[in-house]
């Protein structure tokens, strides 16, 4: 090889490295912002279904956050609780018609035995920030729960 070649792939090797650096420093940041925040938060219109038995738009960073979400919720309006009594059975999302609110279908059940195995609490949620870290900041839009009738 001669030494122009040489000289022209080092060149070409040079701006590969700096654009493939350039991509990660500006790319993998929007992925983490990604995988930690609210889809379609700012969207309205429409009303999307994003977890559900025949739907899986979340990832499960997502889901446990909005789990997190429904339990604050269930605690504000009939709790406290100590969840270690409680499997979860199901959550579904739903991304509402305005913007920044979600609707939580919760079901979960009680560890020891009772008449009535699966409680269902439905909550629509606004969140504060799309930032998922800080599920506790969100106000309570609508809260309908089978604690109340379960308690009694």
């Amino acid at each position: 090889m001669t030494e122009e070649k040489v000289k022209k792939h080092t060149t070409r090797a040079i701006w590969i490295a700096c654009i493939l650096i350039l991509l990660g420093a500006f790319g993998i940041p929007q992925l983490y912002r990604n995988y930690h925040s609210a889809p379609y938060c700012y969207s309205s219109g429409n009303q999307i279904t994003l977890e559900s038995k025949d739907t899986h738009k979340l990832n499960d960073y997502q889901k446990k956050q909005f789990i997190k979400m429904a339990r604050v919720a269930i605690d504000k309006k009939d709790g406290p609780f100590n969840w270690k009594n409680y499997q979860n059975v199901s959550i579904n999302v739903y991304k509402m018609k305005k913007p920044s609110e979600y609707g939580l279908i919760y079901k979960i059940k009680p560890t020891i035995r009772s008449k009535k195995a699966t409680i269902t609490n439905s909550i629509i949620v606004k969140l504060d920030d799309r930032d998922l870290k800080s599920y506790h900041k969100f106000s309570i839009k609508g809260y309908a729960s089978d604690f109340s009738s379960f308690l009694n």
